[in-house]
């Protein structure tokens, strides 16, 4: 048995992209979008982070090309101020500001998101096919990546499928419509574990209710949605359908979900997260159905979990679970960040719970503080630990860490 642990690095590694651009890392996000062409689609929607980049950080619009500030920092610095509003206001819509704290963070989840649909838009992996190809059933992948480029390796490769190979199993998935998940087959493949969510991880838009952010679905908050394919257009926001995609990717608006949406409280008006531009280009297609968003945890500091109910507690749970049975972890582009207290409560509690010390491979290019954090925060002893100072990259040779 393996667990395999994917970073940053790991999608690094993807350079068959249409758009040959790789995908980005914090410091380079925003220089990454505006190389691509969703920069200059006016679907794109960017105005009011635009605007509290302007009134909070003195960056006009003008001067936004050279923008190119960290979205960890950014939108971890609009969160804590939409966190705080949302606590102190028990009217949420009656200060401007709040709303501009609102969808400036929900404009960059969508904007991050459609980076890495748009990267990811191209042929499969090759570097995660070789990574897949060496793999078993009794394997487990662990990614804290948001991109489908390792799920879409597995099912090109195995058997492994969205409707049981990520643990948590969606209400439905859609293949060129909806359909309702109602399998139950015994997984043969490896199982995918996707800590942060995924770009074709789809719930509803959220909406200030009670201090705090509630989902608009009239579904448990745990449920959701799964996009994987098309072949003609879907419902989606105002029609505003776009083509050209490869499986696990659309293009910036996800399909509606197949809901009606929870019943808005008495005296209560549900403002549209998303207003539409009247001067902006008409979609074609339909609109029906509950509008969706991404469903991912994003890169700030603090990361709220619970807005999805148990849905990434029992993900977290099984991943602990793996790290602590499994004989060999194998790290690939993962470099521990400080601020990510999650995992390290993860990794310190699954060591703490195993009756044996398991092998330690770690494949980076820059690997000493990994190293120490497993020797001396998990106490690994060295010998158990090989270290790869490389790149992972589609030359990469896996018999020398995947026997």
């Amino acid at each position: 048995m393996k667990a395999l642990i994917l970073g940053a690095g790991a999608s690094k590694a993807y350079s068959d992209s249409f758009t040959n651009e790789r995908m980005p890392i914090s410091t380079d996000f925003f220089s990454t979008f505006k190389k691509l062409k969703i920069s200059e689609n006016p679907w794109v929607l960017i105005g009011d982070f635009l605007n509290y980049l302007r009134d909070y950080k003195g960056i006009t619009i003008e001067t936004f090309h050279n923008y190119n500030g960290n979205i960890e920092q950014i939108h971890s610095e609009i969160e804590h101020r939409l966190s705080k509003a949302l606590i102190k206001s028990d009217n949420f819509f009656k200060e401007i500001e709040n709303m501009v704290f609102l969808k400036a963070y929900m404009q960059l989840i969508f904007l991050f998101v459609s980076v890495i649909n748009e990267i990811q838009n191209g042929p499969v992996s090759r570097p995660h096919i070789n990574l897949v190809q060496r793999l078993n059933s009794n394997d487990t992948i662990i990614t804290f990546n948001w991109d489908t480029l390792i799920d879409r390796a597995l099912k090109y490769v195995s058997k492994w499928n969205t409707n049981n190979g990520y643990f948590v199993k969606p209400k439905e998935i859609y293949r060129d419509k909806w359909i309702k998940n109602n399998s139950d087959t015994p997984n043969d493949f490896p199982l995918l574990l996707k800590l942060h969510g995924s770009s074709n991880w789809l719930t509803s838009h959220t909406r200030p209710e009670n201090h705090k952010l509630k989902l608009t679905q009239e579904l448990s908050p745990d449920s959701f949605f799964v996009y994987e394919s098309t072949i003609k257009p879907y419902n989606t926001y105002y029609g505003r359908y776009m083509n050209g995609y490869q499986d696990f990717s659309y293009g910036y608006y996800p399909p509606n979900l197949p809901l009606i949406g929870e019943k808005i409280p008495n005296g209560r008006i549900l403002i549209q997260m998303i207003p539409r531009n009247p001067f902006t280009p008409k979609g074609k297609y339909s609109s029906h159905g509950l509008v969706s968003m991404p469903l991912i945890i994003p890169p700030i500091k603090n990361k709220d979990y619970n807005l999805f109910g148990d849905l990434f507690k029992n993900i977290w749970r099984k991943a602990e679970e793996v790290l602590s049975k499994v004989e060999h972890i194998i790290i690939i582009g993962y470099s521990f960040p400080k601020t990510d207290y999650q995992s390290n409560i993860l990794f310190k509690n699954a060591f703490l719970r195993r009756t044996t010390m398991p092998n330690i491979t770690i494949v980076n290019p820059n690997p000493d503080e990994i190293v120490e954090r497993f020797s001396l925060d998990y106490g690994i002893l060295k010998e158990k630990i090989v270290v790869i100072r490389e790149y992972f990259l589609e030359e990469f040779d896996f018999k020398r860490i995947i026997k």
